[in-house]
């Protein structure tokens, strides 16, 4: 009787243990090999800070921090920092641009004479010959003028005074896809002929708020400065300076103004790798979100290890190893932001960096994700490669210097 009261006690007893305990976590190989590589990359000392984010299937499945966002002060990388996107930000007003051509408020294929009814242009523009579309696609064949060094550089005019700035914008030999940041620069100004307040008010209130991306930012007042990452500068003896962040609210502009998580950067890239869904629901519509990926201008170039065959929306689209590709990169004073996607095979890459001789890793980092992804055999070769080549550039440099 004892026996079976024992038995029958210690039964229930094993049962619940067992449910209790916890299975081992299951790491993807494939994790743990993009991990030990972006650690060895960082390991080269081509930046002082590399923030790296990898999306999969829907959601952020890697997420790295490393080394510091000021190494004067230091203060650390963390998933809290800031980093400045420079030229990514087309992604954001490009799409802006596609939420309104949706709603019907705008037809990009109007004159832009027509759009920016307010607008000087200069003598021989032809503005009844040129659309938003050409503006997006960088087909205009208009020179930057002041209107650019205004925007991005010296803040010396206010937003309002772009309309005359553009009389300055002188034509080019040619309308052949040339890149700059003056279509960006009308796009916004479309935007602001459509929402009195402004493109920035209108892409927080259409854009980052139905996503819920809090932490992307296109003015700096208010953002404490410490969580923003530094442009730093290589010196002669191997070690990095800090610099002074030099954007100010008047020159985050629509072409190139925003810093953001690593985090809410991966969810941008999921919302477009996945047709406009993230965390479980449609954000936006799903034909939007590929209307901004359709080429509006294009162009055969390859940039680092990818191919460029055009311009949509506010991204480049191309392929990577024959792999359809959507992205969009930018560099600024130090700062080096790439953002990459293979929708076909739901995978994306983030990487930051904060000095100029480590731009190129974050091409290497992305394109050593993708060759892991895509299963190739070589893709430790080629990525060691790769960094190999980075490094015998800084060792020549720090020579020369």
């Amino acid at each position: 009787m004892q026996l079976a009261f024992a038995i029958a006690v210690t039964l229930p007893l094993l049962a619940t243990s067992c449910r209790t305990v916890p299975a081992p976590p299951t790491v993807d190989p494939r994790i743990q090999r993009i991990d030990g590589f972006v650690r060895r990359a960082f390991g080269t000392g081509v930046t002082p800070g590399l923030g790296v984010a990898v999306v999969s299937e829907g959601r952020i499945v890697y997420s790295a921090g490393l080394g510091h966002a000021n190494v004067q002060e230091a203060i650390p990388v963390t998933d809290s920092t800031l980093w400045y996107v420079a030229s990514t930000s087309k992604s954001f007003t490009g799409f802006g641009v596609a939420l309104l051509e949706a709603a019907g408020e705008i037809d990009v294929n109007a004159p832009i004479a027509r759009l920016l009814p307010r607008a000087t242009w200069h003598p021989d523009a032809r503005p009844d010959e040129l659309t938003l579309a050409s503006f997006l696609a960088h087909t205009h064949g208009l020179s930057s003028g002041p209107l650019v060094l205004s925007a991005a550089y010296t803040g010396a005019f206010p937003e309002e005074d772009f309309n005359q700035l553009l009389a300055f914008s002188s034509p080019l030999p040619s309308r052949d896809l040339n890149y700059s940041n003056i279509g960006y620069n009308v796009a916004s100004m479309v935007i602001a002929e459509k929402h009195a307040d402004g493109w920035k008010a209108y892409l927080d209130r259409n854009v980052f708020a139905p996503a819920g991306l809090r932490d992307i930012h296109h003015r700096v007042t208010g953002v404490p400065e410490r969580r923003i990452a530094k442009a730093h500068e290589l010196r002669a003896d191997g070690s990095y300076e800090a610099h002074p962040f030099l954007k100010r609210d008047r020159t985050m502009n629509a072409a190139g103004g925003h810093v953001g998580s690593i985090a809410d950067l991966a969810r941008w890239t999921i919302l477009h790798m996945d047709d406009g869904r993230l965390d479980g629901r449609q954000v936006f519509p799903a034909q939007v979100v590929r209307r901004s990926h359709e080429i509006l201008g294009r162009h055969n170039r390859m940039f680092a290890y990818f191919q460029r065959d055009g311009w949509g929306f506010g991204w480049d689209i191309g392929s990577y190893d024959g792999e359809p590709m959507v992205s969009r990169f930018g560099s600024y004073t130090g700062f080096r932001s790439h953002l990459s996607m293979l929708p076909a095979r739901r995978v994306g890459v983030v990487a930051q960096v904060n000095s100029e001789p480590g731009w190129r890793l974050t091409d290497i980092i992305a394109a050593y994700a993708y060759d892991v992804f895509l299963g190739r055999n070589d893709a430790d070769a080629r990525g060691q490669a790769r960094l190999a080549s980075l490094v015998t550039r800084l060792e020549a440099r720090c020579v020369r210097v």
